[in-house]
């Protein structure tokens, strides 16, 4: 393996591209041992454990990123949406998110993050509110069309929740996702 910082950032990448995070993991590693902590590389690093589930030490890492650098928007978005989706400690998912967005207000993800995080306080009027925004900024975003769509179902809003769904899998990708898409409009039409 490569000691050059370019060369193991490029390397680190294409695992991460190619779904071999154990690999980008021992990159990341070896990066931040030679090259010493920086807050790119932790985020990376951190960001790496999280997608081969070790979500606990990701957040420890993420965390502890947060206390050095409190502007980094990113990181907060990250750890806002990981525990919207974990449904865990939404109150602290709920202030990094708003955090992020006095930063940045008109950003797309940001003002997802912050719809799932208020659909998951089961929130909805709200989370409709920030998601319908998020459309605004990211219309072909499959994700937060298909957030939205959840948000329209739980206000029995149904036939606007399939519109969101459909128009969600023409930007998917993902075979599975658009299988469970699927699925939601069946059961719902």
């Amino acid at each position: 393996m490569p000691n050059n910082k370019f060369l193991l950032y490029r390397l680190a990448n294409y695992y991460k591209l190619k779904k071999e995070y154990f690999k980008s993991i021992k990159i990341y590693q070896k990066i931040i041992r030679i090259y010493g902590e920086n807050d790119q590389d932790l985020f990376l690093y951190a960001s790496n454990l999280d997608k081969v589930g070790k979500w606990k030490e990701a957040k420890i890492l993420f965390l502890d990123l947060l206390k050095k650098s409190p502007n980094d928007t990113y990181a907060m978005n990250y750890v806002s949406y990981k525990l919207a989706l974990k449904n865990q400690d939404l109150d602290l998912a709920l202030s990094l998110i708003k955090q992020a967005l006095i930063v940045d207000p008109e950003n797309g993800f940001f003002l997802d993050t912050l719809g799932w995080v208020e659909f998951k306080r089961k929130n909805y009027n709200k989370a409709v509110f920030f998601l319908e925004k998020s459309v605004s900024i990211l219309p072909k975003s499959s994700e937060v069309l298909d957030h939205l769509g959840d948000c329209y179902l739980m206000l029995n809003r149904k036939n606007e929740a399939i519109f969101e769904w459909k128009k969600a899998i023409k930007y998917e990708t993902s075979v599975n996702i658009i299988k469970n898409i699927q699925d939601k409009i069946k059961k719902n039409e």
